[in-house]
């Protein structure tokens, strides 16, 4: 049987900020390949899967990015409402990165 842990156990850092007043980036780093390349193959990090986490569709996430050689995920997704509007909760983005901790990867056999 397949067990599954947080991103938030296996992550070296995940972190959220702005991308300017319209988008969130998000930064998700490893701290060697093989940690990367597992959470890579499981599909855990995907547009899709950052997606549902926000509950937002598809077509808000503007970027998605494996970078081999950081051993990192970065993606970007649209702000759900200008930086500063009335309502906006975290100016500075720096705190929107917590519906990723929760994403589940597949532990490999």
């Amino acid at each position: 049987m397949k067990s599954e842990r947080p991103l938030a156990e296996i992550a070296d850092i995940v972190r959220s900020k702005n991308a300017g007043p319209y988008r969130i980036t998000f930064d998700i780093m490893f701290k060697d390949r093989d940690t990367f390349e597992r959470v890579r193959r499981s599909g855990a990090v995907t547009p899709r899967t950052i997606a549902s986490a926000y509950r937002v569709p598809l077509d808000a996430i503007s970027s998605f990015f494996e970078i081999e050689m950081a051993n990192a995920i970065k993606a970007t997704i649209k702000r759900p409402m200008p930086q500063g509007m009335v309502g906006d909760g975290d100016m500075y983005g720096c705190q929107q990165h917590a519906p990723l901790l929760s994403l589940m990867v597949a532990d490999e056999p």
